[in-house]
């Protein structure tokens, strides 16, 4: 009886473990990822962010580059993880335009 207690209580304990768990951002604002956003965007030749409240906790974020390799550079040095970081629901969108560049819109919502 007493291992089926000990087993009841670390099972408890594995499947609790996610609820006691951080945010990976915890800490971190909203404002301050989006700046860390900007920074990869302004080392980035040509590269354009635009930020946009659309109103109701909603808010549009649209990066354009001229090539795929220069979205991809953005993504590998973390951008993806950026977008991640912030609060509510979000939704990121890539498009490959006929001129060889990308457009990331990443919407939040909260």
């Amino acid at each position: 009886m007493r291992k089926i207690v000990q087993a009841a209580v670390v099972a408890m304990a594995f499947t609790a473990a996610p609820a006691f768990a951080h945010h990976a951002a915890e800490g971190i604002v909203d404002d301050e990822v989006y700046e860390m956003i900007d920074s990869l965007v302004a080392d980035t030749p040509h590269a354009d962010m635009t930020l946009e409240d659309l109103g109701t906790g909603m808010t549009e974020m649209t990066l354009t580059t001229p090539t795929i390799t220069a979205m991809e550079n953005m993504i590998d040095d973390g951008l993806l993880d950026y977008a991640a970081m912030l609060d509510g629901q979000v939704e990121v969108r890539i498009n490959f335009g006929d001129d060889g560049g990308a457009a990331m819109s990443v919407t939040q919502t909260r």
